[in-house]
Order: structure tokens, then C-alpha cells, then sequence
């Protein structure tokens, strides 16, 4: 639950997406870090730990999916860069009365005007459900060391008189499931302040932590940190 690319992804998608995106992609989360706690009571955790050329492997894989998405969160940013428009140098003549002619919008052909587009619909619409839900699956399934975490941490606290065998995937749901609950938890503290959070700068400022952080974690993992 500590912060890492998982608040960092979810954060992301709150800003650029919506609210329901960003909780299919903490469904993905949790259903990875299900799975790993599966597969590492199955022995894969011990599989990983005691191959360090696998683990090694599984951890560039990683490496190399948090760093492809803090490529594209450089793309985000430097995007954003052309919608943030300078201010006029000064002000246009306002137009006589005899000019002016009203013509309503349905005789154009254009949508009638509204309020300027936000950070998400200039030109950077965000992921859909499915493809949310893909993400935060790929974030928390590509870093190996969830499962192995899990099953050094969660034995230590499995009740006297209980078998590991049943201790170790009820506690990994208990876990899970608060870890669903802060995630869900953040997303409504970011989502109350979207609104003041959308314009251009601070979508590219946000897409540019977004990148810093990706980036740190991918050569973290890669180094085995």
C-alpha cells in the first residue's frame, strides 16, 4: 500500500480518463496480486526465489513494461505542451453593431460552443474499461517480488493452531482487499479534486511525475532494488 506504480497508474487514469476506468484498472491490480498469491502458494514464489536467473528475468520484463510506459507518459506531456496557448499580445477591436450577424449553429454545421475542452479531451483521450483493467494487470503481474512478498510476509501471521495451507490465502485476501480499499479510497480524494487538477499544465506536470516515477521504479526492479 505504499506509494509505487500502482497509485501512480491509478492516479493517472483519474486525471486523464474517468473514475470508472481507474477502477478497472485497480480490478486488474488486485486480480494480479490474487493470482500471484495463487501461483506463489503453488511454489512459484520459491521457484523464483531459488532461480536468480528466472527472477532476473521476470524482473527486466518488468523493468521494461514500466519503462515503456514512462515513454508514452513523456509523449503525454510533451503533447500537452502545444494545447497550452499563449496569452494575446493584445486585445482584437471589438466587431461594429452592423457587422455582427447572429446565425444559429444548426445552419453551420458546427456544434455550438461550449466551455474550452479540459486536459483529457484535447487530444488525449484516455483508455477504455477493458484496456484499463489490461494495464493494472500487467503493472502488478510484471513485478515478481508481489508474490514472493506475500509469502514471506503472510506465514508469519497465520493463527497458532490453523493449517498454513488455509491461513496464508485467507490473510492474502484480507490483504487484498484493503489493498482494494485504499485504492478505491484514493481514487475519490484525486476524483473531488479534478476539477481543479485538469487544465494543460497540470496534466503535462502530472504526466511528467508520472514519467519520473515509472522510470525510477523500472530501473529499481531492473537492478533487483
Amino acid at each position: 500500500m505504499t506509494p509505487g506504480p500502482d497509485l501512480v497508474m491509478i492516479t493517472n487514469l483519474v486525471l486523464n480518463g474517468s473514475l470508472r476506468v481507474a477502477t478497472a484498472a485497480a480490478l486488474g491490480m488486485i486480480t494480479a496480486g490474487a493470482v500471484q498469491a495463487g501461483l506463489g502458494a503453488a511454489g512459484l514464489a520459491a521457484l523464483l526465489a531459488a532461480s536468480p536467473g528466472l527472477f532476473a528475468a521476470f524482473r527486466w520484463a518488468g523493468a521494461v513494461v514500466l519503462l515503456g510506459w514512462a515513454v508514452l507518459a513523456v509523449r503525454r506531456a510533451t503533447g500537452r505542451a502545444g494545447t497550452e496557448a499563449p496569452a494575446p499580445s493584445r486585445q482584437a477591436p471589438a466587431p461594429s453593431p452592423q457587422a455582427t450577424v447572429s446565425v444559429p449553429a444548426h445552419a453551420t454545421g458546427e456544434p455550438p460552443a461550449g466551455p474550452p475542452p479540459s486536459g483529457r479531451a484535447a487530444g488525449h483521450a484516455g483508455p477504455s474499461v477493458r484496456q484499463a483493467f489490461g494495464q493494472g494487470l500487467l503493472c502488478t503481474g510484471s513485478n515478481p517480488k508481489v508474490g514472493i512478498f506475500l509469502m514471506a510476509f503472510l506465514p508469519q501471521f497465520v493463527p497458532a493452531g490453523m493449517a498454513p495451507e488455509a491461513g496464508v490465502p485467507l490473510l492474502a485476501a484480507c490483504y487484498l482487499a484493503l489493498g482494494l480499499l485504499w485504492l478505491l479510497t484514493w481514487m475519490r480524494l484525486v476524483h473531488r479534486l479534478a476539477p481543479h487538477l485538469r487544465s494543460p499544465r497540470v496534466l503535462r506536470i502530472a504526466d511528467s511525475l508520472t514519467a519520473a516515477v515509472f522510470g525510477l521504479f523500472a530501473v529499481r526492479l531492473a537492478l533487483g532494488g
